[in-house]
């Protein structure tokens, strides 16, 4: 593996490169294959916003010194070009095969978004991966590990979490909710698989927002100040996640390809691997298939967590499942109010769109429209995996 460079990271005055953001393909946001993963987000305080982003380059061939991050400020998705930031970064994390920071800047009353542009140089050709979010409105409640933004929806337990934007004179309000919630239903289902506005915690504490807290077991938190209100920091803390490593952790996502006598069985092999071998070896009919079903599988399983983590397990969402089910989508475009996914490859030729549904656990959110003409293909996609084609 070569020696990486440090990045260079410019907040350079020209433009980024013009073009319409709605009609942009963005199927690389959900390519774990692709050069590198760039995770970012965006928050509000005083009257300025922060980026935090977190880039890790997954090429060895190329080095930090061959990416580039620049910034400008939209109207909308609709403008083929904005204002370039010219703002402060700093370095958080310099590692081997890792860089993060954040980058403070401002921008005018009239922008609606702001644009990262992360540029690849080569010697033969340069080429751009453009990602954008909507700026806050207001000042932003955001959560934080140290000086790590929690922007994923999920934490690792034991690690501590400390609550940013919060006045500092009131203590904090933080629900627990132990509930294992359902997975998705299929694409077909005439289910609606909307989350309640309100669910009941299992317990309650109070924490002074201020301080740093430690949140040991694994579930959903909810923190807030006003309890009558939508404003509120939702996460996950997980144990082996978002790549499943326990035996009894990978029961819950076969549910998507096994029969309900299957996944019975699954469920009640809990630590017993052999058991657990047995019902994957009769769906796949032989040790090599079942490695290759089990390897691909759960390779989608731990994407779809990093993903697509909401008030609920990355795999357990509507995206989520029909990530894992059908793989990384050919295109992918993004507006206001929904996400739509399309599949144009020699196994499947469809069309799935998600709304946004927005929830105090989740303001991002999405819900799949479900449609009975999607039965073909999801029997044809789910005898593929226990045939272990892919």
């Amino acid at each position: 593996m070569k020696k990486l460079a440090p990045i260079l990271l410019m907040l350079v005055s020209t433009g980024l490169q013009a073009q319409v953001l709605r009609n942009m393909n963005f199927r690389y946001l959900y390519n774990p294959d692709e050069v590198f993963t760039f995770t970012w987000d965006v928050v509000k305080e005083s009257g300025s916003y922060t980026v935090f982003y977190d880039l890790i380059l997954n090429d060895t061939t190329r080095q930090y010194g061959d990416l580039n991050i620049t910034l400008e400020v939209r109207k909308s998705p609709s403008e083929k070009a904005g204002e370039p930031v010219n703002g402060t970064s700093s370095m958080l994390i310099n590692s081997a095969g890792r860089k993060a920071g954040t980058i403070k800047f401002s921008a005018g009353s009239e922008q609606e978004i702001v644009v990262a542009k992360v540029s690849i140089l080569d010697r033969k050709k340069s080429w751009a991966f453009l990602f954008y979010k909507q700026l806050p409105k207001t000042p932003s409640l955001f959560a934080m590990s140290g000086n790590e933004l929690i922007g994923n929806a999920f934490i690792r337990r034991g690690k501590p979490v400390a609550f940013h934007g919060f006045p500092t004179d009131k203590s904090l309000q933080v629900s627990y909710y132990e509930d294992a919630f359902p997975a998705g239903a299929p694409a077909f289902s005439t289910a609606q698989a909307r989350v309640a506005k309100t669910i009941k915690p299992d317990s309650i504490f109070f924490i002074d927002p201020q301080n740093e807290t430690t949140l040991t077991r694994t579930g959903l938190y909810l923190a807030q100040q006003d309890t009558a209100s939508s404003a509120g920091i939702a996460f996950r803390v997980e144990d082996d996640y978002p790549k499943l490593g326990k035996l009894e952790s990978l029961a819950g996502p076969l549910i998507y390809v096994c029969t309900k006598q299957e996944y019975e069985k699954i469920k009640l092999a809990g630590n017993d691997k052999k058991k657990f071998d047995q019902v994957i070896l009769s769906i796949t009919g032989n040790t090599e298939r079942a490695r290759i079903f089990m390897r691909n599988y759960f390779r989608r399983v731990e994407a779809a967590n990093q993903y697509f983590s909401s008030y609920k397990e990355g795999w357990k969402t509507d995206r989520g499942m029909i990530y894992i089910i059908y793989g990384i989508p050919d295109e992918v475009y993004l507006f206001d109010d929904r996400e739509v996914w399309e599949y144009k490859n020699e196994n499947i030729k469809e069309r799935f769109q998600f709304v946004k549904s927005a929830t105090i656990f989740d303001p991002e959110n999405f819900v799949l429209i479900r449609q009975k003409s999607f039965t073909n293909y999801w029997y044809l996609m789910i005898d593929l995996w226990r045939k272990a084609r892919f």
